[in-house]
């Protein structure tokens, strides 16, 4: 099987409690989940300004989303009105985009915007650019800081900002993750305290921008201080190296950094949680006009060594350096041409900062990103916000000035879709750790799919790495003892061909503790539309087929972007407990490893529930006028029960 990714993504659904009527339920429903991170009036008030005061509101908010999949739906839900209960109750002011209903909006670029064009592809980049007034008055609805992105198949989600004075020269950008790669621990590498000649100010002024997944995530700050942050909410706090933050629900962080009084030098870093630093980075970028070097931070308790190599021509350089506990240290640079391999016998973290010049002051070529550990690497990337100037408006050669960095792990060849329509546009050779820069003639490598293989095996060749395992939960609701909720495993082919995939075996590990499985709940839904099929229930045993040996995928992915989906039911059982676990995996054959699928659903019993109507035929009926009142009830409940348990929580530590 080549170019194959298996997504289990688990995703819930809230029903009523009558008789549910699986094989009707199985629409679209989000894979993914973004919140657009770094909120205009802080990052303007706190950075900007910070960084030189001459900055001017407004500030120029740009959000890129580019899709992989053809077919994909994307909800996009404004905070300034409160984020929706669940997709199926759509505020008025969410846009649903590719569903095919002009009524509730096609994605910007699109026109006229009917039910046929309302349709999006893979490659397609939907670039959300305004400005956005200062102070913020959330009457005025605007794409920015705060707003909620769902999608249905994965996609790739961008930030950038800058104000109307000095414009780009004071700009940053940063890559959003999605809620699953968020954390509960993070250490910053860097910090205020960072000084000295070999970092030239470039970390004087560091910040922590922290966004909470969930209402009354309580967040322990530095200095011991506790906060609560509630969905979609930001707090910013300046930092010296080393510094820890914690939550007790999943955050999301970015760091901020810049020199104080300069012209203007400041580097975006989206961070990941201490979880998953690692032992090995590979990073794209070398540079030897700009000086590109890597900061490497050593949060552990021992010292460690840092083994490092990269190329000059064909020479194999390799370097070290010592990390004391709590210290960074910084790399040569790395000249043009060539990637660097980082690696350690303890976990560490990295970041690439260019412009590290003594003559630009790093006040020129000034970026810089996280480099990613080897773990984390896969064979293909979809690129999110990639114009090569400032609103693609390039002249005099300006639009090679950003571009797409690609350095394979091994020597591989190099296959570029600018319009990810696929047909291959580009192919080029790389060795192991070469560095190539991709651009395009139209400046704009958004919305670009770009793949190795094994050196001359053709675009269709031996891949690595390209296997992962994503989960969801999609309600973000509360759910009550009694309620049904629908668990959806899918499977999909996000590579360049066709496959076929029927050595998959698809096993849950058990029915969802607190819950009772509702027999002959499981169906199966093939791709292209077809009818789903029945999964009978075991004879002996757990009735659930999912159990124990699990079921075999018996039919075939029989397109790129293809999707299957395997649906079962459960009961949740009256209890108190606050959350709802499941988790289980997906056996590959030819020796791949197994891909795991997790998610935990929070289970929260309100004092008092609102009157609905049941008409028994499986839907709970509330009234349109009243929908909004209900939802807001319902989140106000448990927002009220999570603050006293967090509270009890605070008190009794």
């Amino acid at each position: 099987m080549k170019f194959y990714r298996a997504i289990a993504s688990f995703q819930m659904a809230l029903l009523g409690t009558a008789s549910v009527a699986v094989a009707q339920q199985l629409k679209p429903r989000p894979m993914q989940t973004y919140f657009v991170p770094l909120p205009e009036t802080d990052i303007f008030y706190e950075t900007f300004d910070r960084i030189n005061a001459i900055a001017t509101a407004p500030v120029m908010s740009i959000i890129s989303v580019s899709i992989s999949t053809d077919n994909t739906i994307v909800w996009y839900d404004e905070w300034e009105d409160d984020y929706d209960q669940s997709v199926d109750q759509p505020g008025s002011t969410t846009k649903i985009w590719g569903d095919g209903i002009a009524s509730n909006g096609c994605a910007p670029g699109v026109t006229p915007c009917t039910n046929t064009n309302d349709r999006l592809r893979a490659g397609q980049a939907i670039i959300l650019e305004n400005w956005v007034d200062l102070p913020r008055n959330n009457k005025q609805i605007r794409f920015d800081g705060g707003d909620r992105i769902q999608a249905s198949f994965p996609i790739a989600v961008t930030r950038a900002q800058y104000p109307k004075e000095p414009g780009s020269l004071l700009a940053g950008a940063a890559e959003v993750f999605d809620t699953m790669r968020w954390g509960r621990e993070f250490v910053a590498p860097v910090g205020q305290d960072i000084r000295g000649a070999n970092y030239r100010d470039a970390f004087e002024y560091t910040a922590l921008y922290m966004m909470a997944e969930e209402d009354d995530t309580i967040v322990t700050l530095p200095d011991g201080s506790k906060i609560f942050l509630d969905m979609g909410k930001s707090h910013l706090v300046r930092v010296n190296m080393g510094a820890k933050i914690s939550a007790d629900h999943n955050i999301q962080v970015h760091v901020l950094a810049g020199d104080i009084g300069s012209t203007y030098e400041m580097r975006w870093f989206a961070l990941v949680p201490a979880a998953i630093w690692s032992s090995e980075y590979i990073t794209p970028v070398g540079d030897s006009t700009a000086e590109t070097k890597v900061v490497c931070y050593n949060g552990g308790t021992s010292s460690i060594t840092v083994d490092y190599q990269y190329f000059t021509g064909t020479t194999l350089q390799r370097k070290t350096m010592t990390l004391a506990p709590n210290t960074v240290g910084q790399s040569l640079f790395i000249p043009t041409n060539s990637g660097a391999r980082f690696n350690s016998t303890g976990k560490f973290i990295a970041l690439s900062t260019s412009d590290t010049l003594s003559s630009t002051s790093g006040q020129i070529y000034d970026w810089g990103f996280p480099v990613m550990p080897r773990s984390q690497l896969s064979s293909q990337v979809l690129i999110g916000w990639g114009y090569g100037c400032t609103g693609k408006v390039c002249v005099g050669g300006q639009g090679s000035r950003s571009v797409v960095w690609i350095t394979p792990t091994a020597n591989a060849d190099l296959y570029i879709d600018y319009n990810n329509d696929g047909v291959v546009d580009s192919q080029v050779a790389a060795n192991y750790l070469s560095s190539t820069r991709i651009t395009d003639t139209d400046n704009d490598m958004t919305g670009a799919m770009i793949w190795a293989t094994v050196r001359n095996t053709g675009p269709f060749g031996t891949a690595v790495d390209i296997a992962a395992a994503w989960g969801q939960d999609g309600s973000h609701g509360v759910v009550n003892p009694g309620d049904t909720l629908l668990y959806t495993i899918r499977i999909q082919n996000l590579g360049q061909v066709d496959v076929n995939i029927n050595g998959l075996t698809i096993i849950n590990n058990g029915v969802p503790p607190l819950t009772t499985y509702i027999p002959n709940s499981v169906w199966y839904k093939p791709d292209g539309g077809a009818a789903p099929i029945k999964v009978p229930d075991k004879t002996t045993g757990t009735p659930n087929p999912l159990d124990a040996e699990g079921i075999p995928n018996p039919v075939k992915l029989t397109k790129r972007g293809g999707t299957h989906e395997i649906v079962f039911a459960v009961t949740t059982q009256g209890t108190v407990d606050r959350i709802i676990p499941n988790n289980g995996f997906i056996v590959q054959s030819d020796n791949r490893p197994n891909l795991p699928f997790a998610v935990d659903i929070p289970l929260v019993v309100p004092t008092a529930q609102p009157k609905v109507a049941n008409n028994n035929n499986g839907t709970v009926c509330i009234p349109l006028t009243a929908r909004r009142e209900v939802r807001r009830q319902l989140r106000e409940e448990g927002r009220r029960e999570r603050r006293r348990l967090a509270e009890e929580a605070i008190y009794e530590a």
